[in-house]
């Protein structure tokens, strides 16, 4: 029996101002010749190192970034490297260790970027990608042409309905930054752009509190605009459990669409492709909700 091969695909929802044009193609080809690594925590970096625009299909690359004259451990000795040891090392400059790589995919119609979240055993977390996304987003070369874009983990869709049908809800709290609307987006998420462009603003936040006994019960309109929040934002909540207040969040909880293939019949990048579309496929299904 072959060994299956397990791969998880999660998303970040982009999003170009209205003021600019947008492009979103345009936008990861600029982030693609623009060659920037961007520092997502520790000594690991992300990169984009391939990016083709007919297809939408590129490369993240994530590696380490190591201090090459600090000091070195030696596992025969179990110690402190003997420094004539140290000397006979020789890294080249341009070299960077523990490279992994991951396949992403743009659909531009929905501004969405589907990528490998796990695959061939190695990870690529939806903090990490948020944090290049919003790190190269601000580079000046970038914002100058195409301004603030906004750059969030789709969230996990389970997770806001969970949150959404706790018992004893009491607080509820929907942050939702800069959307952009679109043919399958509903009216909410129209309405809310609209509402932020006119005022000049940058963020919408609800928060819903109650000292009912019985509890919040959230409305077809909170829950539209959960699903908003869920995109572009994040979405918490209180609920008390045995008298005591528990926090809740979709911070941390992606959306991921996970499935396993024989590596000698598909190939990682089909594979990884058939998800994405599966991905965009749920995404636009609750876009149309809303």
């Amino acid at each position: 029996m072959p060994r299956m091969s397990k791969i998880e695909v999660s998303a970040i929802n982009l999003r170009i101002p209205a003021e600019k044009q947008r492009n979103y193609s345009e936008l990861i080809k600029k982030i693609y010749k623009e060659r920037i690594a961007i520092k997502v925590y520790g000594d690991t970096f992300i990169a984009m190192t391939d990016f083709d625009a007919d297809s939408g299909v590129g490369v993240f690359s994530k590696y380490s970034e190591i201090d090459i004259d600090g000091d070195w451990f030696d596992i025969e000795d179990f110690g402190p490297a003997d420094p004539v040891k140290v000397e006979g090392v020789s890294i080249p400059e341009s070299l960077r260790p523990n490279l992994s790589s991951f396949y992403f995919e743009l659909n531009e119609d929905a501004h969405v970027v589907s990528y490998e979240a796990y695959s061939e055993s190695k990870s690529l977390s939806a903090r990490s990608v948020e944090k290049y996304f919003r790190g190269v987003l601000n580079k000046r070369k970038i914002s100058l042409e195409f301004g603030r874009v906004e750059a969030d983990s789709v969230k996990n869709y389970g997770e806001v309905e969970r949150i959404l049908n706790l018992s004893d809800l009491r607080e509820l709290k929907i942050v939702i930054k800069r959307p952009n609307s679109d043919d399958v987006s509903g009216d909410l998420a129209s309405v809310i752009e609209e509402r932020l462009r006119e005022q000049n603003g940058e963020e919408y936040e609800e928060i819903i509190r109650s000292k009912n006994n019985d509890g919040l019960v959230p409305n077809s309109r909170t829950r539209k605009l959960a699903i908003v929040g869920a995109e572009n934002g994040e979405v918490s909540a209180k609920s008390l459990v045995n008298g005591v207040q528990v926090p809740h969040t979709t911070a941390e909880k992606p959306e991921k669409i996970v499935d396993t293939y024989d590596k000698n019949e598909t190939s990682t990048k089909v594979m990884f492709q058939k998800l994405a579309r599966k991905m965009i496929q749920k995404i636009n299904k609750m876009r149309s909700e809303t």
